[in-house]
């Protein structure tokens, strides 16, 4: 019912590997402002490797006898900048490429063939790096059927949430036109007053 109710008034459903990809880029927390009386102050859920884990672990990537390492938790963090970057209304800068580039390129990912005869991309290790290659193969399969252009950074600075854009005409540059987009747009209301 909720998907025929979506297809009839145009609203675009977030594909459900996406939902993880999202909590995994939003475990980094980058808001910092107040609505309707409540401080968003943000943070990182993934400070120590023990977080990472649990992070893993919770969202059924890794097993709970699992033991990440601080290596593991800075690959985590870079692959986590890595694709927050490409999410920006911007896309990732010149100067970040490369690096973006060599983070991805760590994740050890191959294609294989399911039953039906559709090809599927998988990770091709264990453990936090298998892990963490299955976020980048949501990424990749999100990229091909095309919901990753739908994938955002909010374009008001003060928060920074990832969020799926599920407006008509994929156009939208806010996490909430209520919140984000009314604070942006009253800025720039009053800015303009200020210098006339």
């Amino acid at each position: 019912m909720v998907t025929l109710v979506s297809a009839i008034v145009g609203v675009v459903e977030t594909p459900a590997d996406l939902v993880l990809l999202m909590d995994f880029l939003n475990t980094l927390d980058q808001r910092a402002f107040r609505r309707r009386g409540v401080d968003f102050t943000g943070g990182d859920e993934l400070p120590t490797a023990a977080a990472l884990g649990r992070w893993l672990t919770e969202h059924d990537l890794l097993p709970a006898s699992a033991r990440p390492a601080s290596a593991d938790l800075v690959r985590a963090v870079d692959l986590r900048s890595a694709l927050r970057a490409a999410v920006t209304p911007d896309g990732v800068p010149d100067d970040a490429l490369r690096w973006t580039n060599t983070v991805l390129a760590a994740y050890p990912l191959h294609a294989s063939v399911d039953p039906g005869g559709r090809i599927r991309l998988e990770s091709a290790a264990s453990g936090v790096t298998g892990a963490l290659s299955r976020l980048v193969a949501i990424a990749v399969r999100a990229d091909a059927d095309g919901s990753w252009r739908r994938l955002r950074a909010c374009a008001a600075p003060e928060c920074r949430w990832v969020f799926y854009d599920d407006s008509r005409n994929g156009a939208g540059r806010w996490c909430s036109m209520s919140s984000c987009g009314n604070r942006v747009k009253t800025a720039r209301y009053r800015a303009r007053k200020a210098t006339s």
